[in-house]
């Protein structure tokens, strides 16, 4: 897994750039991102830009950019990941960037109960937060003998 992590972050790094040019040619100031999940899986529950606007909202899912996806191949015995750049609509390529991002710092964050959390792209300063939330069951165990 430390190799996915390693690549995880590289895919981070070489995608902000073209994230925030794109961004910035539909005039958008900030980006939000939530995501969840649990049970084994987890998404992107909501994706807002700011200012809101129809016609960008619009456009965030018909305009293209270079993307680098992670990608893996299983071989000698174990995983190797490497980028491939893909043609990818904004709204694929800042729903992938999310997740891979919170891969990177928190791998199964989905899994059991699972993590919550939110991304903001400050496109002006330029600035991306991430703020996760971890979900646990906590127990205690008593035993009594009489």
């Amino acid at each position: 897994m430390m190799g996915y992590s390693a690549k995880s972050l590289e895919a981070i790094y070489a995608n902000r750039k073209p994230l925030l040019t794109a961004l910035t040619s539909l005039q958008v100031s900030e980006v939000i991102i939530r995501y969840e999940g649990g049970s084994d899986s987890g998404e992107v529950s909501d994706l807002c830009l700011l200012p809101e606007n129809a016609e960008v909202s619009q456009q965030l899912t018909t305009k293209q950019i270079k993307y680098h996806c992670l990608a893996g191949e299983y071989r000698e015995g174990e995983y190797h990941y490497h980028l491939e750049e893909q043609l990818m609509s904004l709204d694929a390529a800042l729903r992938d960037f999310a997740l891979t991002w919170v891969d990177a710092h928190h791998g199964g964050w989905e899994n059991n109960e699972g993590g919550a959390g939110v991304i903001t792209i400050n496109v002006a300063e330029p600035n991306f937060q991430l703020e996760h939330i971890e979900y646990y069951t906590e127990s205690t165990g008593y035993e009594h003998t009489l």
